[in-house]
């Protein structure tokens, strides 16, 4: 897949001029997202446990981000855009894993921070069960991963949209007992959540699924979980056809971006 003739290159990188596009971009977020976060922790008015619990998880997300901006990768079918040792699946998604844990815990935090402002305690006490949804939802990740079943990568994307569905119902709780800023940056996370949640129903659950019955019609392989680590460790397939990232760019460079900015703005939320 990484044979094209004519093709404009960068380095050992042959491809489409799509994909070289897209690939610029998500540099330039890389290091657009570093700076943003530099200048949070330099100059940005972050105060309280809560701000600084909330850009040290930031910075972790920010950092993978970056990392995985640098060298994209689609898990199941072995991906990359670079052929490199760094590019590997498992230490990819290994990478992958502790930010978005890092990530599902700031929601918790926001939960908590907004519930203690509004005088909420029932809230504050159930804000920690948000992070638990993705959390979860990581085991069925590395069981997509490493089995290179579709399926179980369609219940993770369900996962973390249960998991926004349940925060907006809290912060819709929130909504209704606050006023001022509090009450606007819950209706703002109740739009977000749920705008979230209808992309992962309508877009990410129905690719996964036509994934998994396309793998069946062709009589897919699964491996066994050891078999996986070793394949997702080594094998690689560098693609620069434009077709073969289309569909995982579509939530690659939101996830690298909005989710990104979503991160670092968290830390600024006024500690109780």
């Amino acid at each position: 897949m990484s044979s094209f003739r004519h093709t404009p290159s960068i380095g050992a990188v042959r491809a489409d001029p799509q994909v070289l596009a897209w690939w610029r971009v998500l540099r330039a977020l890389a290091v657009l997202n570093v700076g943003l976060w530099l200048s949070a922790l330099l100059f940005g008015s972050v105060g309280g446990g809560h701000g600084r619990l909330q850009l040290a998880l930031s910075g972790v997300y920010v950092l993978v981000c970056a990392y995985r901006s640098l060298l994209p990768r689609v898990d199941l079918e072995r991906l990359v855009v670079v052929d490199s040792p760094l590019s590997s699946v498992f230490l990819g998604r290994t990478a992958a894993t502790l930010a978005e844990v890092c990530f599902a815990l700031q929601l918790g935090l926001l939960v908590h921070q907004l519930a203690a402002h509004a005088g909420l305690p029932a809230v504050q006490r159930v804000a920690w069960t948000v992070p638990m949804f993705m959390v979860i939802a990581q085991g069925f990740c590395w069981h997509s991963v490493l089995t290179l079943n579709h399926i179980t990568q369609a219940v993770e994307s369900l996962l973390w949209a249960a998991g926004f569905a349940w925060m907006a119902t809290l912060l819709g709780v929130i909504a209704a007992s606050s006023g001022g800023w509090v009450h606007a940056l819950a209706i703002f996370g109740i739009t977000g959540s749920l705008c979230f949640v209808a992309y992962v129903l309508t877009v990410d659950v129905p690719m996964y699924w036509r994934r998994y019955w396309h793998g069946r019609a062709v009589g897919q392989v699964y491996l066994r979980l050891d078999e996986g680590a070793r394949d997702a460790w080594h094998r690689r397939v560098q693609a620069g056809n434009w077709a073969a990232w289309k569909a995982d760019a579509l939530w690659l460079t939101p996830y690298f971006s909005v989710g990104v900015w979503a991160s670092i703005a968290m830390a600024f939320v006024p500690a109780p």
